[in-house]
């Protein structure tokens, strides 16, 4: 049986998704914005966040199909709009989960650049910086993590547990 060991509470997720979005909003500024959501892990994240921007915004979301036979290296392999997204000339933040490699996030990021957005952001609910083999910049992260695995607040460890309302290690 693993282990969970809580590193992030409710309250301080809570505290920090609220601080996230007045960041991302004084980022936008007074225009529309959109929030596209990388399934599944981000879900719970883009919801809370969604709420807590002041003003305008919109969202949408998508799932990345990678092979993951290697995770240190897997590479995505095909974007799965889950319904019709324009994006050209919109202020976007792609949510994502957890960002470790950067190897997923840098192809979906030049993907999404080809639709030409107004703005384009990376915004990560756990930052592993530490942990990048690829020259990428998230520039918003509600928390930086050590190595993973992860669970609770939509991240699911092996299917389970994705309900827990703060973020665990598993040992």
């Amino acid at each position: 049986m693993r282990k969970f060991t809580k590193v992030f509470s409710a309250r301080e997720i809570e505290q920090r998704v609220a601080a996230l979005a007045a960041e991302i909003r004084d980022d936008a500024g007074d225009a529309p914005l959109f929030l596209l959501g990388i399934l599944k892990g981000a879900s719970c994240f883009l919801a809370d966040l969604l709420r807590r921007i002041p003003g305008d915004a919109g969202y949408g979301f998508i799932d990345v199909v990678r092979d993951v036979a290697d995770a240190d290296t897997a590479a995505a392999l095909e974007i799965t709009y889950l319904s019709w997204i324009d994006i050209r000339d919109r202020n976007v933040y792609v949510v994502k989960d957890v960002v470790s490699t950067g190897v997923i996030e840098t192809y979906l990021m030049t993907q999404l650049r080809q639709k030409q957005p107004s703005t384009l952001k990376l915004v990560a609910l756990l930052d592993r910086p530490d942990a990048r083999t690829v020259d990428l910049t998230v520039d918003f992260r509600a928390f930086e993590a050590a190595d993973g695995p992860y669970v609770g607040y939509g991240l699911e460890f092996e299917g389970r547990c994705g309900n827990l309302p703060y973020i665990a290690s598993v040992k």
